[in-house]
C-alpha cells in the first residue's frame, strides 16, 4: 500500500515536472512580432478633476495619486499609415468604469452600474474590437475612480491584432504561466491526496497547508499577471480571486509552522506566533465581512495586509538569527524557501509603491515575482515535510526494533518472559474465562550434546511454529527460555481444548516423520481461570505448570515400561 501512494506521488510530480518543461519550450522559440502592436503613446491630452493636460506623452506622464470620485478623461487622434489587420484596443483601467467614444460614438463601456452602486470594479485589460479602417480616427477615453489611492499613472493603450494578441501575451509570460500553472496544479492535486491522508493520520495536514498556499499563490499570481484574461474577462471576479487568494494564503504559512512555533517553543514564541495567527485570522474574516456587505472594498486594506506580511517576515528573521546564534537551526532547506520568498516579497512591496507613486508605469503594469519564490518555498516546505515523515519513519523503526528485542524471543519470534507476564497483568485487571498451557520440550539436551546446539535451535524453532500453527490464532505463544513454552488463551468461549491437543500432537507426529531426526516431544499441562477463579494469571500458570511435571512424569513411566 505505501509502495502504491509513493508511486501515485512520484507519477504527479513528473507528469507536472514533464507538463511544464513541454510547455515552456513550445513557446520558447515562437516568434514574437512586434509589427502587430501600435503604441498610443504620444499627443494626449487628459482632464484629471478639470485639471487640463496637452501633449501629453504617457510614458512620462505621473500625476497625484486618484482617489475615489474622481474624474479622469483622456483623448487623442491615431495618426498611423500602417493598419493592423482585426484591429483591437487594448485598455487598462485600475479601480474604475470606462467609456470609450470613437469618433464621438460609444463603442465601449464597463462597470457604470457597478460604479452607481458602489461595488468593487477590479482592474485589468480591457479588449475592444475597433473598425479595420481606424486611421485618423478620435479615440476618448472616460474613467470614474472607484476606490482611494487607485493609481497615478496610465498604462499606454494600444491597437493589436486580435488573432494574435492572446499568443502574443502568452510569449511575453510563458514562464510565469508554466510557474503559476504548474503552482494551481500541483496544489489541487496536493489538497485532495492530502485531505484523504488526513484522515488516517494528523500530520498530513502540514502538506493540506502546503497545497492550499500553492494553490493559493498560483491564483494570486495569475490574477496578477492578468492571464486569467484567457479564461475570462471579468474584472470583478479577477479582484475577488486575487484578493481573496492574497489574503488567504498567509494562513495557511501560519498553520504550516504550528508545531514549530507553538508546540516545540517557549512560552514568549508561543504568544506571538498566536499574536500574528490570531491577526492574520481576525483580519481576513474582517476583509471578508466587508467586502461582502459592500462596506469597504478589498483595496482598501491592501496596506493593513503588507503590514501583517512585514511583522510576519520580521518575527521569522528573528526566530531564525535567534537558532542561528543558539546554534539549534535545524530546518536549512525550509529557512532558505522562506528566505526567497520573503525577499521577494518584499522586494515586490518596495516596487509596487515605487511603481504606484514615483514612476510612471506607461510601458507595464506592476507584475509581481512573488511566484517564483513561493515555487521555492513550496518546494523547501515539501522537503521540509519529507524530512520530518522520515526521521519520523526511522524512529518507529527503531522503537519497533526495540520493543521486538525487548519482548520478542529473537530465536523462535514467538513472544519471551517480559511479554508473556504483561499479558498476565492484563488479564488479572479483566479477568475472563481464561487458561495457560505449560509446555516442556523433551530431548533438547540430548539433541544438543548429540548434534550439536544448531540441531537444538531447530528443534526449538520447529516446536515454536508448531505452537503457533496451533493455537497462534487463539492467543500467545511464548517461550519462558530453555525448553519451557506456554500458551495464553485469553477466552475459552467456543474452544475444545482436547481438539487443540489432539491437533498439537498430529503436528508433532507429522514433523517427526518428515524429519525422523527431530525426535520432538512435549509434555504439556493446563489450567483454566473458571478453575480457581480467586487466583492470578501467574498462579493459574503454576498449576498448568504443576500438571506438565506430572505428565511428563508419566511419559518417562510410559517409556520405561516399554
Amino acid at each position: 500500500m505505501q509502495t502504491i501512494k509513493k508511486n501515485i506521488v512520484l507519477v504527479i510530480f513528473a507528469m507536472l515536472a514533464i507538463a511544464s518543461i513541454v510547455f515552456a519550450i513550445l513557446f520558447s522559440n515562437t516568434p514574437y512580432n512586434e509589427t502587430n502592436y501600435y503604441n498610443l503613446n504620444d499627443k494626449w491630452h487628459i482632464e484629471i478633476n478639470g485639471d487640463s493636460y496637452d501633449d501629453v506623452s504617457l510614458k512620462e506622464f505621473l500625476f497625484p495619486v486618484l482617489n475615489k470620485g474622481d474624474i479622469f478623461r483622456m483623448s487623442c487622434r491615431i495618426s498611423t499609415d500602417s493598419l493592423i489587420e482585426n484591429p483591437i484596443f487594448l485598455a487598462y483601467t485600475v479601480h474604475s468604469d470606462i467609456q470609450m467614444y470613437y469618433n464621438g460614438e460609444l463603442l465601449y463601456e464597463y462597470g457604470q452600474d457597478l460604479y452607481d452602486s458602489a461595488k468593487l470594479l477590479g482592474y485589468g485589460y480591457h479588449f475592444i474590437h475597433l473598425p479595420d479602417n481606424y486611421a485618423d480616427a478620435e479615440i476618448e477615453l472616460f474613467m470614474r475612480v472607484s476606490e482611494d489611492d487607485a493609481f497615478s499613472s496610465i498604462q499606454i493603450p494600444q491597437i493589436s491584432n486580435s488573432s494574435t494578441v492572446f499568443r502574443d501575451f502568452i510569449i511575453r509570460n510563458r514562464v510565469p504561466l508554466a510557474v503559476n500553472m504548474f503552482l494551481i496544479v500541483f496544489g489541487i492535486l496536493l489538497l485532495f491526496i492530502s485531505i484523504i491522508f488526513c484522515f488516517y493520520n494528523k500530520r498530513f495536514f502540514r502538506l493540506v497547508c502546503i497545497g492550499a498556499f500553492s494553490l493559493g499563490i498560483g491564483c494570486w499570481s495569475v490574477c496578477n499577471y492578468d492571464l486569467i484574461s484567457f479564461f475570462s474577462y471579468d474584472l470583478q471576479m479577477k479582484a475577488y480571486i486575487e484578493f481573496a487568494a492574497l489574503y488567504i494564503s498567509p494562513l495557511f504559512v501560519f498553520l504550516y509552522f504550528w508545531n514549530d512555533s507553538f508546540v516545540t517553543r517557549s512560552k514568549i514564541v508561543k504568544n506571538i506566533y498566536l499574536i500574528l495567527l490570531t491577526a492574520q485570522a481576525v483580519f481576513v474574516a474582517t476583509a471578508f465581512i466587508l467586502q461582502l456587505t459592500n462596506t469597504v472594498h478589498f483595496p482598501a486594506v491592501l496596506k493593513i495586509q503588507h503590514l501583517l506580511l512585514l511583522f510576519l517576515c520580521l518575527g521569522f528573521i528573528s526566530l531564525t538569527l535567534f537558532d542561528i546564534i543558539k546554534r539549534q537551526l535545524q530546518n536549512k532547506t525550509l529557512v532558505l524557501g522562506m528566505a526567497s520568498l520573503i525577499a521577494i516579497g518584499l522586494f515586490d512591496m518596495i516596487q509596487y509603491s515605487v511603481m504606484k507613486y514615483m514612476v510612471a508605469t506607461g510601458e507595464a503594469n506592476f507584475t509581481s515575482n512573488l511566484c517564483v519564490g513561493a515555487l521555492l518555498f513550496v518546494l523547501a516546505q515539501l522537503v521540509d515535510f519529507y524530512t520530518e515523515i522520515t526521521d519520523i519513519l526511522l524512529k518507529g523503526a527503531k522503537a519497533q526494533m526495540l520493543e521486538q528485542i525487548a519482548y520478542v524471543d529473537s530465536l523462535t519470534g514467538i513472544a519471551n518472559r517480559r511479554q508473556c507476564e504483561i499479558i498476565w497483568d492484563e488479564l488479572d485487571k479483566n479477568p475472563k474465562n481464561y487458561g495457560i498451557f505449560s509446555f516442556d520440550l523433551n530431548n533438547l539436551k540430548i539433541t544438543n550434546d548429540t548434534n550439536g546446539h544448531p540441531a537444538g535451535d531447530f528443534l526449538l524453532s520447529t516446536f515454536a511454529n508448531i505452537l503457533s500453527s496451533v493455537f497462534g490464532k487463539f492467543g500467545t505463544v511464548g517461550r519462558f527460555g530453555g525448553d519451557e513454552f506456554l500458551v495464553i488463551l485469553p477466552n475459552l468461549d467456543g474452544l475444545d481444548i482436547t481438539e487443540l491437543t489432539n491437533q498439537l500432537e498430529q503436528e508433532i507426529d507429522l514433523a517427526n516423520r518428515n524429519n525422523p531426526e527431530l525426535n520432538l516431544s512435549t509434555a504439556y499441562g493446563f489450567c483454566s481461570h473458571n478453575e480457581y477463579p480467586s487466583y492470578d494469571a501467574r498462579i493459574i500458570y503454576r498449576l498448568a505448570d504443576e500438571l506438565m511435571y506430572q505428565h511428563k512424569v508419566s511419559l518417562k513411566a510410559e517409556e520405561i515400561n516399554q
